[in-house]
């Protein structure tokens, strides 16, 4: 199967290295991104929306042969989520790696307010307080949101027909489960999802680097077997 590799900030293609290594080794075709601006701090973020970047993942999806598996880490994976939601007959499973598929109207960074640059700021006013996701919000402050600088538009609800995997990396599945119960950012939209599955994968910001075996792993034990050639006469 295709698996497009989508990493977040300010990660590149490569950072997928070892991922990509054992996926091509079980049979399966990695295709690790790098999104323009999202390479470093310093790069050239000027004009970019985030609907350049959806667009981007959505031309991988559509230069494939069938159906593909997607793989968003962090910030990313908002960006993947609203590919789901432009491709949602060409996607076989969502999997979103220390992040969350952000819902309509919220920013990629979901539970914050941002300045017209994108730039975090404060939590949402009245939304619920959560030591967990209080610290989760801590971390991701410190990321920037420059180059994504505009809401979800989300619009297919087709998209919670395709399942999803979160893998909890500096937060736990217990956590996302409360988050779900109390309906709110940043796991709003997983209550909608028909199947979702919770894995736990303690790790820190990079866990396709730090993890990258296991990491490799989780996402072999859902993808379906890759098809083995025909034999010939």
């Amino acid at each position: 199967m295709d698996v497009i590799l989508v990493p977040g900030l300010w990660l590149d293609g490569s950072s997928w290295q070892t991922v990509a290594s054992k996926l091509r080794a079980a049979g399966h075709v990695p295709h690790p991104l790098t999104l323009r601006g999202l390479t470093e701090r310093a790069s050239d973020r000027t004009g970019l929306m985030l609907a350049d970047h959806v667009a981007h993942i959505a031309r991988t999806i559509d230069q494939m042969g069938g159906a593909v598996a997607l793989v968003g880490h962090a910030e990313a994976c908002g960006l993947v989520h609203a590919a789901v939601n432009r491709r949602p007959d060409r996607v076989a499973r969502a999997f979103h790696v220390g992040g969350f598929p952000s819902a309509d109207g919220t920013h990629v960074l979901s539970g914050f307010r941002a300045d017209p640059h994108g730039a975090p700021a404060e939590p949402a006013e009245g939304e619920k307080q959560d030591d967990a996701l209080a610290a989760l919000r801590g971390r991701r402050r410190a990321a920037g949101l420059r180059g994504i600088d505009t809401p979800q538009h989300l619009t297919d609800e087709r998209r919670f027909e395709v399942p999803a995997t979160v893998v909890a990396t500096q937060f736990h599945s217990d956590d996302v489960r409360r988050w779900i119960d109390a309906d709110i950012d940043p796991a709003r939209e997983l209550r909608r999802i028909r199947d979702v599955t919770l894995v736990d994968l303690p790790s820190g910001r990079w866990p396709q680097i730090e993890q990258g075996e296991a990491l490799a792993q989780l996402l072999l034990d859902a993808l379906p077997l890759p098809q083995l050639p025909a034999a010939t006469a």
